[in-house]
């Protein structure tokens, strides 16, 4: 609003005359010269031979423009232009608190009290700003800098943000400072100014005094995913009290110390038996709390929920089939929670020990059930990737070793797209649930085998066209329509690092998730997330804690199961008859934790608990609202039958209605060797009822042609190539 007055004050005087001076003293208005309109010529004058070469100017090369002259002088003080001051018009912005306040009085008819720093700070922020705010700072309702969106870069890079203002917006702005943190201002440098802000800040988050601006500021910061690394290297060199009550911290805090701290003071009432209401009550808090996320540790929402768990609705349970879908809508939840712990916290021992405890009790509870459910137990793990593939939908089964069902729980969650549609259905491994068994049992083998080809080959007599691939080798040239990908890494990883391996299954979750999605994106309309077992964590042992070996003459003991050839004597164990490989008994422990053998302990399978029995057989579809016109490759048949060197790519689109006839379609036609790329360069734009072709040179190793969507990289379409075998026509000659 300031700048309408001034041009208005500077178009009165030039609507009559060719010249007016504006003289600023102080130099507190030159930030209003910014305003003029183009059409007039500035020239800014600083001494007599100044005013000189001005009126020469103004007198020769701009005689046919209006002219604006400025001084930073009083009028009286000029000399040569004192002759337009007299004839022409003059604006003294000499005093510019005085400007202010007299053109707020013309436009509202009220005097305004507000201190002068702050009026002609208002001035300089009053860009784009109506009579309405005026009024507003005029009576203090409004403060004409917004502290709220200066603070914050202030605090990110203080001596930057300090050159970027004069001293009148620095000395406000610095005032304004010290009256948040409510200490007297003082003259410093502004990182100094920036230290003590954030100290104050950090102290009242202890103190859980912070509020107003200062919360919203911090929350701001913690927030800023561009600011946020200065913000973690102020609280890495902020000393805490060691002292301090975690509990009366506002649940919003940044401190990584005080997190641990808290874990230790919930582990320590947990063996001591006392009350761990208000921890868990903070606890809650902090973790329902959206704000300054990036530091609050992700294993303390995975402690509230070991803390909360509740073992109900077991009643009801009385067969394997209800048993499995509790486990898979409650307590897998449980499981996810202390894998989380176990990462976070094994290097621990003293802090874990008495949550893993806590765990163990609800566990017990659950193997307590497991273990005296009604009916024999049946397994349902048989033929499950061959009864996937069957159906005239394009289907991937992605089948994986060591797969928990917690652990496809999350990938399954973080699967987010609103059009993906998740059966969650669950199987029963066969027993013992190890690797060779439940492999043998997905794709369909009568008898466990140990030789992987055969077990492919299994499968092939139900699906000759299945592929079968490494998860991490298909890509854009897979277009199997019958698709089997194999991922073996969680169960490698746990047999290597047992406990330290666990830290790793975040990123196969991760890994899982995209490349479900891939297989979407390249056209699959059916994915089936299965495994052979899942596994147990035996976390901190004791000898105590281990199984011993039992009487009787045993074939084979391994850490979660016996084998023998006859029965044994009276034991506690459970007895599965049966014949796997050269045994014809199978005894395992109503526990989870293992038998006394050689070796490493930490992750395990092979026994009869839920964890390692109850297994993931999720299905995912995607809705297809992909509106687009068709393409097709046109000539599958000749490709199938190439007879020359050179062979050619024909494409047809889909007419289709007319609302889609304005629409263009961008494709890439790419050939392959195999999974490799051999040729992609080719990109065409194609309208509904258009053809294309594109001639190829033949060379050795091209099998397939894949057609793609350019902007989304979906498959089109697909077809083989193959040389023919009768004699090419150029033999001839």
């Amino acid at each position: 609003m300031i700048q309408k007055w001034f041009i208005d004050d500077i178009q009165r005087v030039l609507g009559e005359h060719r010249y007016i001076v504006v003289t600023d003293a102080r130099g507190e208005g030159y930030y209003l010269l910014n305003y003029l309109p183009q059409e007039y010529m500035l020239i800014a004058v600083k001494d007599e031979w100044g005013e000189i070469e001005a009126k020469y100017l103004a007198e020769s090369k701009y005689r046919n423009q209006k002219v604006v002259f400025y001084a930073k002088k009083k009028a009286e003080k000029l000399t040569f232009l004192q002759e337009y001051v007299q004839t022409a018009g003059l604006l003294a912005l000499d005093d510019m608190e005085a400007y202010i306040r007299q053109k707020l009085f013309d436009a509202t008819g009220k005097n305004t009290t507000i201190a002068r720093e702050k009026l002609l700070l208002a001035g300089k922020l009053s860009e784009g700003k109506d009579l309405k705010w005026w009024i507003s700072v005029a009576e203090g309702i409004t403060e004409p800098l917004n502290m709220k969106e200066s603070l914050l870069p202030f605090l990110y890079a203080p001596n930057d943000k300090r050159k970027e203002m004069d001293d009148t917006l620095w000395n406000v702005f610095r005032d304004e400072v010290y009256n948040i943190i409510g200490k007297t201002p003082t003259e410093q440098p502004a990182d100094v100014l920036a230290h003590e802000v954030v100290n104050v800040m950090f102290q009242r988050i202890v103190d859980n005094t912070i509020e107003g601006l200062l919360l919203d500021v911090y929350y701001q910061w913690a927030d800023s995913a561009e600011k946020v690394d200065v913000l973690r290297k102020c609280v890495e060199s902020y000393t805490l009290n060691v002292d301090i009550d975690t509990l009366e911290v506002h649940p919003d805090h940044p401190f990584d110390f005080l997190d641990r701290k808290l874990m230790k003071q919930l582990s320590n009432a947990i063996k001591s038996g006392q009350d761990t209401t208000d921890i868990v009550k903070y606890i809650q808090k902090r973790s329902a709390s959206r704000k300054a996320k990036v530091f609050k540790p992700q294993w303390l929402s995975s402690v509230l929920t070991l803390c909360t768990f509740e073992m109900k609705d077991m009643n009801d349970i009385d067969d394997y089939t209800k048993m499995a879908e509790f486990y898979r809508q409650n307590f897998s939840m449980l499981d996810t929670a202390m894998r989380k712990i176990y990462v976070a916290w094994l290097n621990d021992e003293p802090t874990l020990r008495p949550l893993q405890e806590h765990y163990t009790q609800l566990n017990k509870e659950l193997l307590t059930k497991w273990y005296s459910l009604n009916g024999k137990y049946t397994p349902t793990q048989a033929g499950i990737v061959a009864n996937a593939l069957e159906g005239d939908k394009r289907t991937a089964v992605i089948v994986c070793d060591g797969l928990r069902l917690e652990i496809a729980e999350c990938v399954a969650k973080g699967l987010t797209d609103k059009d993906m549609m998740i059966s969650r259905n669950v199987a029963l491994a066969v027993l013992p649930s190890v690797t060779e068994n439940g492999m043998s049992a997905l794709f369909g083998c009568e008898e466990p085998t140990t030789n992987t080809q055969a077990r492919f080959a299994n499968l092939k007599k139900v699906c000759p066209d299945v592929e079968i691939l490494p998860l991490g080798m298909f890509g854009e040239g897979t277009t199997a329509k019958k698709l089997v990908l194999t991922y073996g890494d969680i169960d490698e990883v746990g047999e290597k690092k047992q406990m330290g391996g666990l830290k790793d299954i975040d990123n196969y979750e991760t890994e899982l998730r995209e490349k479900t999605k891939t297989l979407f994106r390249l056209g699959y309309e059916k994915v089936v997330l299965t495994t052979d077992h899942g596994f147990v964590i035996t976390g901190i042992l004791d000898e105590a804690d281990k199984e011993p070996r039992p009487n009787g003459q045993i074939l084979r003991i391994e850490e979660r199961f016996v084998l023998t050839d006859n029965p044994l004597p009276s034991t506690k164990l459970i007895e599965n008859e049966g014949r796997y490989f050269d045994s014809n008994y199978q005894y395992y422990a109503r526990t989870d934790k293992p038998f006394v053998t050689r070796g490493a302990y930490g992750y395990a399978h092979g026994g009869f608990t839920p964890q390692e029995c109850i297994i993931p057989v999720y299905e995912l579809t995607k809705k297809n609202d992909d509106f687009t016109f068709g393409i097709a490759i046109s000539n599958k048949s000749e490709l199938r039958n190439i007879t020359g060197n050179y062979f050619t790519v024909k494409l047809k689109a889909d007419r289709c209605d007319e609302s889609l006839f304005t629409q263009k379609r961008k494709i890439k036609v790419m050939l392959f060797a195999g999974n490799k790329l051999a040729d992609g360069n080719a990109l065409h734009t194609m309208k509904p009822g258009d053809t294309f072709s594109q001639e190829y040179e033949w060379s050795d190793g091209i099998d397939k042609v894949v057609i793609t969507d350019k902007e989304t990289a979906a498959q089109i379409d697909s077809c083989e190539i193959r040389k023919s075998s009768s004699r090419d026509i150029d033999d001839l000659f």
